[in-house]
């Protein structure tokens, strides 16, 4: 292999390693979404202005208030599991009055005996 070779692969190399490099950095960049703020934003900026709180300080704060939203969701997400549980009987049965109140109200008598096959392929889900 001659000297021009070796220098055309090493510059082939450098060039594809600096374009990866590159990409990663934009799509890094380009990924990037805006951060929302929590709802405890605002407390959070009144207790740094408030306390005159350094970066470290203010890093931990943040850390806190963070992990106490991430726990009231869990909590809010938990209740709201135990509370369906607790009233899944009661709307199975509403369910089942207004299905065939539909089939037996709404639909016309020849198109009942396809509505029972199609009605279980609706799905609901509430809206939180």
């Amino acid at each position: 292999m001659n000297s021009l070779r070796l220098w055309i692969l090493v510059l082939a190399v450098v060039s594809f390693g600096a374009g990866v490099a590159a990409g990663a950095l934009v799509s890094v960049g380009v990924r990037r979404t805006p951060v929302q703020p929590g709802p405890f934003a605002e407390y959070e900026q009144d207790l740094v202005r408030t306390f005159d709180l350094g970066p470290e300080r203010a890093r931990i704060l943040h850390t806190f208030l963070a992990n106490y939203q991430r726990e009231i969701e869990q909590i809010k997400d938990r209740q709201f599991a135990e509370t369906m549980a607790a009233v899944e009987p009661t709307l199975s049965e509403r369910g089942r009055l207004y299905r065939d109140l539909i089939r037996d109200k709404v639909l016309p008598a020849d198109r009942r005996a396809g509505f029972e096959g199609a009605a279980f392929a609706i799905t609901w889900k509430p809206a939180r």
